[in-house]
């Protein structure tokens, strides 16, 4: 059996998994809280499936430009700002507070 039709399949059992059981599903992280500064991250089921498809995409981007520009003279520079951009993605989506909103939407601006 080859090993990727096994990863694939692996994927797509993990995702039914997780939209049957998903929709039931809250967490909450509070790393700091004081007055106006909070940095909250909750995971709902619709954010965590809009990461999947993020991921999904990114590795899929990541991929490509692996084949694509592996000669060039910056492309750890390169992997480092898509990484930035796209930890950004996911801390907008998992944001809970306004600074922490604030944060990732100038950290995805710089990156972009």
């Amino acid at each position: 059996m080859n090993i990727s039709i096994f990863l694939i399949g692996f994927v797509f059992f993990l995702v039914g998994v997780s939209v049957w059981l998903l929709p039931t599903f809250k967490l909450g992280i509070y790393l700091l809280e004081w007055d106006f500064l909070s940095l909250k991250f909750n995971f709902y089921f619709n954010s965590v499936l809009f990461s999947f498809i993020l991921f999904l995409v990114t590795f899929s981007v990541l991929i490509f430009s692996t084949y694509y520009l592996n000669s060039e003279l910056n492309f750890n520079y390169y992997y480092f700002v898509l990484l930035i951009f796209v930890g950004s993605m996911f801390s907008l989506n998992f944001s809970n507070s306004i600074f922490t909103m604030l944060l990732s939407w100038d950290l995805l601006g710089i990156s972009s």
